[in-house]
């Protein structure tokens, strides 16, 4: 199991915005995945300075390979041909990504949107987003908002 620390995070979504930066993707809206996405997403806007920043509340329901996401809640706003970024923290399988990836093109046509991850994991991912920094192979990662798992950090 690896642990990240914030700083390492951070270090991190800076190179995520970097790759963002130089593919010469320059989004209009940022939209986090909570509730693990809140916090690149947070250092992202900060990165690339965007201040359209956006997210969405869902809903999983099944087993990994049958499961179903559902969105519960999503910005009431025009998004449609936008350039949008949907965040998250990491996929392992992609699955949850891309079905939320494949239901917000239907809420907002027309609509480029791409997605973003700090890491992937090699060993279960179908579904990859268009940028991530790290492979993870096996075990999962702990993020320091993970208060359980890193007590030092106080919230």
């Amino acid at each position: 199991m690896k642990k990240l620390s914030f700083e390492e995070v951070i270090k991190i979504t800076q190179q995520l915005a970097d790759k963002i930066t130089s593919s010469g993707y320059k989004p209009d809206y940022l939209i986090g995945i909570p509730t693990g996405g809140l916090f690149p997403l947070a250092l992202l806007a900060k990165e690339l300075i965007i201040k359209n920043v956006l997210s969405i509340l869902t809903e999983s329901t099944g087993t990994d390979e049958k499961k179903e996401v559902k969105i519960v809640a999503y910005p009431k706003i025009d998004l449609s041909n936008k350039k949008l970024l949907l965040i998250d923290e990491i996929v392992e399988s992609g699955i949850t990504l891309h079905q939320i990836l494949q239901k917000l093109q239907k809420i907002y046509p027309g609509s480029e949107i791409k997605t973003a991850t700090l890491g992937v994991n090699k060993d279960k991912c179908e579904f990859y987003p268009d940028y991530f920094i790290f492979f993870e192979e096996g075990d999962w990662v702990i993020f320091p908002w993970e208060k359980e798992d890193f007590p030092e950090y106080k919230f």
